[in-house]
């Protein structure tokens, strides 16, 4: 699958006969598993060619052989995990259900999904997989709020929904602009962030899932004391916030907005501004900056008990503080020698 590869950054490529080579690749590519051969006659032809850009990896994958794989019960993946089979139709199987992948309708899968898939010999399968923090972070920025169960997507991407078949045009018009004689080398370096935003915001604009009425303009006519409410703290973020500097704005009770907290964000007040409190510190720390205190930053934002801040932010975005500034550290690298 050479889809939108022009736009992403480092390659994968394994072509192997061997079992723990091709189980080396799948862990790379979509986290732990079992794959069992069910002919030991012929050899495994295994080969995935695709590329990663983030936390998004693309690309063909093949077995060459009929094998079934496994999620494990003890592990989850680290990926959410699209198949869309040229050739082939890999078989899904549940405890209590069944579904399959064709070219027409893709599936999904998500990171806590237990199930094992039927994959025959001639199968070659367009292979996609999104990280889970990833997912998850594009998330809470779309619906305001942290997400208080992990993503559940529904397991058939059909593209008789306008919105996914849109999603496939995308991609497939990265792949025609990729193949074209267009130029877009001078422009990497500053928007291959945003193209994986795109790609994950649009799929969970696109694709139904546990989140999705959140999504909808109807359910966003939020009533104005709790939008004097989200208002102030946003703008106060840094400052100690109390429930009665929330009442005196909003002229409300603070039963009543930690009700309508609770029923229109679907978190409680506290956890809002927790959340909240974090995605400040997290964006300022993805800043391409050379030298950070992770201590001063997070003070500067409210922050006035240390001890659990790190587990809070690591549960919050999938990494720990010095290691969002690692990675905005090194894309900043990246840049000066694109």
């Amino acid at each position: 699958m050479n889809t939108a590869s022009h736009f992403l950054k480092n390659s994968i490529q394994s072509s192997t006969q061997s079992i723990d080579a091709a189980n080396q690749c799948l862990n790379q590519i979509i986290g732990p598993h079992e794959l069992h051969d069910l002919s030991h006659e012929d050899p495994l032809n295994f080969s995935f060619k695709g590329e990663q850009m983030g936390g998004i990896i693309m690309g063909d994958l093949i077995y060459g052989k009929d094998v079934v794989f496994k999620t494990q019960h003890q592990q989850d993946m680290h990926f959410y995990c699209i198949t869309r089979p040229k050739i082939g139709t890999p078989k899904f199987k549940q405890e209590h259900s069944m579904f399959e992948a064709n070219q027409a309708n893709a599936a999904i899968v998500s990171p806590f999904d237990k199930f094992e898939i039927e994959i025959a010999q001639n199968c070659v399968q367009s292979f996609i997989s999104i990280s889970k923090p990833l997912l998850e972070k594009t998330l809470s920025d779309l619906i305001h709020r942290p997400l208080n169960a992990p993503i559940e997507f529904s397991h058939t991407m059909s593209v008789s929904n306008e919105k996914i078949q849109a999603w496939w045009n995308l991609l497939d018009y990265l792949d025609n602009a990729h193949h074209s004689n267009l130029n877009f080398d001078c422009l990497m370096r500053d928007i291959r962030s945003d193209f994986e935003k795109i790609m994950v915001k649009s799929l969970l604009l696109s694709q139904p899932h546990n989140y999705s009425h959140l999504l909808d303009n109807e359910h966003n006519a939020d009533p104005e004391f709790l939008k004097r409410a989200l208002n102030y703290i946003h703008l106060n973020i840094h400052q100690n916030l109390h429930p009665e500097d929330l009442e005196c704005i909003t002229g409300v009770s603070k039963q009543k907005l930690s009700k309508a907290f609770r029923d229109r964000m679907q978190v409680s007040l506290n956890s809002y501004i927790r959340y909240y409190r974090l995605k400040c510190i997290y964006q300022e720390l993805s800043k391409p900056e050379d030298k950070k205190n992770i201590t001063h930053v997070a003070m500067k934002w409210g922050i006035n008990h240390l001890g659990r801040f790190s587990i809070e932010y690591k549960q919050q975005f999938g990494e720990s503080p010095s290691d969002t500034v690692r990675k905005s550290q090194l894309h900043a690298q990246q840049r000066s020698l694109s």
